[in-house]
């Protein structure tokens, strides 16, 4: 498994080969490295060793210059740092994760003449100019994204969602797999509900997230219902504005920025909590909606990504245009009157239950590695 960042970076794409991973050597007896950077946080704390798991089945094997995840010279370098032990492990399957991982392992595809497996975690070529005011920049993201997703050939190319198959695509296999989620974890913890309506939002303090509009829309979900409270769980570059936002609308008294948060004591935030929302500018398939539903709670997204695959209007959630406050504190306070709005949660519990446990989907990718080999044999 290759991605260009992981801890202290940790989001969808990086639980997405963790949780996969282990399943391939538990459940599937396979031998699994994963191939990142070398990596320190704001702090300088470094992560630089090797890390092992289950009797050294599972690695995780850091290259490159130590720098912080944005400093473009370790960027360039870890990458150039992942061909040789790519080739010289001889891996019997090189499952690179976007973006950036897809160059070193298809130099290593190249030389060696293993087989390449290609993961998309999501697209935002539809607001790349929104999120970049600098034409340049977007100008040059977009053929970058562009290239590595869609003119790269590939032995086999994935998704998590169904959105990028609107795009003219070099590999015509795309297959469709979409993210699971560890239910019984969460069936294990109980937890009273908060006394307040709790809406809980996890990920990225980050552009994508469309954070902004939510704490936009705080005003009128007040003015209706004094007493929620918005819970935001993560970090990123946007913390401060958005606190600082809050001041300024005067919502700070309900807005809570509560860091990072993992594990089990995230499966008791999100229990405790009443709506889980995501008012995303784009996503893949976000795992935090699965997470939420394993955790028996409505939903707020917005219709962008594999939302749209996944979320019922007023059956297992609410979805909602991008953009729009009005719409988004409307149908929060839609959804705080609702009565039926436990059953709603019920509805996404028994969708992940039954469809997108990991166990699942690990043993489709497995069979794609198995099909891949079988064929070059």
């Amino acid at each position: 498994m290759v991605m260009d960042g992981w801890t202290p970076i940790y989001g969808g794409g990086q639980a997405h080969i963790w949780e996969v991973s282990k399943r391939l050597v538990k459940n599937h007896g396979c031998k699994v490295d994963i191939l990142t950077r070398k990596l320190k946080d704001e702090n300088k704390k470094k992560f630089v060793k090797k890390e092992f798991y289950y009797d050294n089945k599972l690695k995780i094997i850091r290259v490159g210059p130590t720098t912080k995840f944005w400093n473009l010279f370790g960027r360039v370098l870890s990458l150039f740092s992942m061909i040789k032990p790519l080739v010289k492990n001889n891996y019997d399957i090189i499952h690179a994760h976007a973006y950036l991982s897809a160059f070193p392992t298809k130099i290593a595809k190249v030389w060696s003449k293993k087989p390449l497996v290609f993961t998309i975690h999501g697209t935002g070529l539809d607001v790349i100019s929104d999120m970049n005011k600098n034409r340049f920049t977007s100008f040059v993201k977009t053929f970058f994204e562009k290239f590595i997703l869609f003119k790269l050939k590939y032995d086999q190319e994935i998704s998590v969602d169904s959105s990028v198959l609107k795009y003219k695509n070099r590999n015509k296999n795309l297959l469709i797999i979409p993210n699971g989620v560890d239910v019984k974890s969460y069936d294990k913890i109980i937890v009273s509900k908060s006394k307040k309506f709790k809406i809980i939002f996890v990920g990225r303090i980050h552009p994508q997230k469309g954070l902004e509009y939510l704490i936009k829309a705080m005003p009128k979900i007040i003015s209706k219902n004094p007493l929620v409270e918005v819970h935001i769980i993560g970090t990123g570059e946007l913390e401060k504005e958005l606190k600082e936002l809050s001041k300024q609308l005067n919502v700070e008294k309900n807005v809570f920025f509560r860091g990072k948060i993992f594990s089990d004591a995230l499966i008791k935030e999100y229990k405790s909590s009443h709506l889980f929302v995501l008012p995303s500018l784009y996503e893949g398939q976000p795992l935090t909606l699965l997470e939420a539903w394993a955790a028996k709670l409505p939903v707020v997204v917005t219709n962008v990504g594999g939302n749209k695959d996944f979320v019922v209007n007023e059956q297992n959630g609410y979805i909602i245009k991008v953009k729009d406050i009005d719409l988004l504190a409307a149908t929060i306070n839609k959804a705080i009157r609702n009565e039926n709005l436990k059953k709603i949660g019920e509805e996404g519990y028994r969708i992940v239950n039954e469809k997108y446990d990991w166990d699942r989907i690990t043993e489709r990718i497995f069979l794609v590695y198995k099909n891949i080999i079988k064929s070059k044999n």
